[in-house]
């Protein structure tokens, strides 16, 4: 079952980055683990992002992610949903995780501070998305 910080988690990054069309959808599959999985195989294409929210990540994506997210202040990890049960629902040391997701060819969201950035990498090669530094209530 998803603990209470993961769904919280990953209710924050539904609400805050999933168009509306989608939101109420995934909001319900992420409370059971069963459902959840129809969340986890959509993230092979990340076609439910708010994409205004987001900048297309091209090249040197560990260099923009750790440039990223020095706005959050010092973190020392990061949190993943990913359709890699090898990473998914944990959390991990930040070079560690984006070593596990940089290149791998999986749908994997990686969440920073209090989901206030995500970097998402679908499948392929020019899937790769950070979003902008945002502030939530």
């Amino acid at each position: 079952m998803t603990t209470n910080h993961n769904l919280d988690i990953e209710t924050k990054v539904i609400e805050r980055f999933v168009i509306k069309t989608k939101r109420d959808r995934y909001l319900t599959f992420i409370k059971n683990d069963k459902t959840r999985q129809k969340f986890i195989s959509d993230l092979h294409h990340m076609n439910f992002l708010q994409t205004e929210l987001f900048d297309k990540v091209d090249r040197n994506e560990y260099d923009v992610i750790k440039t990223r997210i020095k706005s959050l202040g010092f973190l020392n990890d990061c949190y993943l949903i990913s359709d890699s049960s090898r990473v998914d629902k944990k959390r991990l040391n930040i070079d560690t995780a984006l070593r596990e997701t940089i290149g791998s060819d999986s749908g994997t969201i990686i969440v920073f501070g209090d989901a206030e950035i995500i970097y998402a990498e679908a499948e392929g090669f020019n899937n790769r998305w950070i979003s902008n530094p945002t502030k939530f209530k």
